[in-house]
């Protein structure tokens, strides 16, 4: 086995090599940038840190783990799973957080998300350094990337507290600066991370517009051509970053409202984004092989069935999708079982056991869609819009996504967000069903090899604004009717994990440890029955012999239990579980 995964870890590498190549040939060669004024390596290093995977994009090898197991974050925090039976024995440690045996979160250790993190920003450094060697309209020029490049070690540090806590960053990122404290940094308080991050996206929002206008009118065509996610338009660029610091806010409101709340008012002066953000690859993706992350989901479709946690606010009459009263997301984000309706798995697997050995089973891949309607007796993810969409675009934001953190803010009194919390929310519904129609819509699996009737149930016709409407009045008037802030908290996080689900689990991983919504299923296994929450990942054990001084202050926080900082006192105390399987 070790063998198999060096091999799939060489193959992956070697995909990856050719694609940066391709980048290359595409773009402005990345060590060879010329200008009227000599060699300038500024704009390729920018596009290289834009697009380097584990940032922004993600990667085959670290999906291929994520999903693999079934016990890596996806399958802990439900957002996706394996069709769980006894014959998984690996599934009778799943309580275990300490010893490894449980939670499996080698997908961030194993794959080095923590040292390629600094690696990867290694072009921040590099960018820094040469800019400021520069003089006159060069400088000038250049200083637009440095502003974008330090959104991204920005953007790419706050989501390591979200994983680790605490973190090397005041003494980390320092380029040609010298002293031993930037070969081994210290560790950092992580609220103090955060709280520097703020600062600097709120400096960037309100510098980066003047720094754009400075720059020459050869700059901002060079921009333009290297800028993959928003082809040199600058406003965009302000809105995301004023987006992600809002989010970090309500983040981190839970423990610091006093400090947060002036922060949020203001923020939410500036601009937001319109539209939802994403950019496409520069070639296209190829589901069965290459190193996106696509691949890693095709080749697990066995463990992306999708779990009761959301299938249940998916489908809520009979199993069939009954528009009306089902959610318009159901067709487009799930594919029908062998019975032509929706059933999602459970982690009672007590019951679901009795309904696999019974012959209950599935169709493993995502190749054939006739087997997969023939044979599956639950609901893996939609092959079109998930496991072979060649056109799978790498996210950045989504207007749903800001709707439910406006809808936060407003339930919360965090901030007047000109909205009640509950228009928010019907807002979020409209937004994500058009978010994700379009992203089905986008892909071209199969098209000319299905038979009407299959291309209809893989490629649901978009509802009509009348549907839509309709829907998003019953979750608003559910909202409405929740009796407590609890109560509310968990509709609005059951929406973030519809309009989020198998696109971005770091983020619900890190919404779900910092609300406990929305409220999981026990895990049912022979008689016991757990109600596990890891809470961090562990650091790499390379730490403790690279930087052992520094890593030995932090030692105490390295296991799966510690909660990261933003996660409040009361919310320790709460269970994230239902009591048992009966959905309210």
């Amino acid at each position: 086995m070790k063998k198999a995964y060096l091999y799939i870890i060489l193959l992956s590498a070697s995909v990856l090599g050719a694609c940066k190549k391709d980048l290359e040939d595409r773009f402005y060669d990345k060590d060879k940038l010329t200008t009227g004024q000599g060699i300038d390596v500024v704009p390729g290093l920018f596009t290289a840190l834009l697009t380097n995977n584990k940032i922004f994009a993600q990667d085959y090898g670290e999906w291929y783990y994520l999903l693999n197991g079934g016990t890596s974050i996806t399958g802990y925090e439900q957002v996706a799973q394996r069709y769980v039976s006894y014959r998984y024995a690996w599934f009778s440690g799943y309580n275990d957080l300490t010893t490894g045996n449980g939670f499996d979160d080698s997908p961030i250790t194993g794959q080095n998300f923590f040292q390629n993190s600094f690696t990867r920003l290694k072009n921040y450094e590099v960018l820094v350094d040469s800019v400021a060697l520069r003089t006159g309209q060069m400088k000038i020029d250049g200083d637009l990337y440095v502003k974008l490049a330090g959104f991204i070690k920005c953007y790419q540090s706050a989501k390591l507290v979200d994983v680790f806590n605490s973190i090397p960053y005041s003494d980390a990122f320092q380029g040609m600066k010298g002293g031993a404290q930037y070969l081994f940094p210290k560790y950092d308080d992580p609220k103090a991370v955060y709280q520097s991050i703020i600062a600097e996206l709120g400096t960037l929002v309100d510098a980066l517009p003047a720094a754009y206008a400075q720059t020459s009118d050869a700059g901002k065509t060079i921009f333009t051509n290297q800028d993959i996610a928003f082809k040199g338009d600058i406003n965009k660029w302000v809105a995301f970053i004023n987006f992600t610091r809002l989010k970090l806010l309500v983040r981190i409101a839970g423990v610091e409202e006093a400090y947060a709340k002036p922060l949020i008012q203001a923020a939410l002066a500036k601009p937001l984004p319109q539209t939802d953000y994403y950019w496409f690859y520069w070639f296209d993706i190829v589901p069965t092989g290459g190193g996106t992350w696509i691949r890693g989901v095709y080749e697990n479709c066995f463990a992306s069935f999708i779990p009761n946690i959301i299938m249940k606010r998916l489908n809520y009459g009979t199993p069939a999708y009954e528009e009306g009263i089902d959610d318009p997301r159901l067709p487009v984000l799930a594919m029908p079982t062998k019975y032509m309706d929706y059933r999602g798995v459970s982690a009672n697997i007590e019951a679901q056991d009795a309904l696999y050995s019974s012959g209950e089973k599935y169709y493993p891949f995502a190749d054939n869609v006739a087997s997969t309607f023939s044979t599956n007796a639950k609901s893996m993810y939609n092959h079109a819009t998930f496991h072979q969409n060649a056109k799978m675009p790498v996210y950045m934001s989504s207007l749903g996504e800001l709707d439910l953190l406006l809808a936060e803010i407003a339930l919360k009194g965090l901030a007047n967000t000109g909205k009640s919390a509950e228009e928010h929310i019907k807002d979020e519904v409209t937004h994500s069903i058009a978010f994700w129609y379009t992203i089905n819509q986008l892909s071209s699996y199969a098209k000319s090899n299905l038979t009407p009737a299959q291309t209809a149930l893989v490629y649901p016709t978009r509802p009509t604004a009348a549907v839509v409407s309709a829907w998003g009045d019953v979750v608003k008037n559910k909202f409405t009717a929740a009796a407590s802030l609890d109560d509310k908290m968990e509709i609005l996080m059951q929406q973030k994990y519809l309009h989020l689900n198998l696109y971005q689990p770091y983020e619900l991983w890190a919404e779900l440890r910092r609300t406990h919504h929305p409220k999981l299923e026990p895990f049912t296994w022979h008689s016991s029955v757990w109600k596990p929450m890891p809470e961090r990942a562990r650091y790499p054990a390379i730490e403790v012999t690279n930087n052992p001084d520094n890593f030995a202050k932090v030692a105490a926080q390295n296991n799966n239990t510690s909660p990261i900082f933003w996660v409040p006192a009361n919310i320790k105390a709460q269970s994230p579980y239902w009591d048992n399987y009966n959905y309210q």
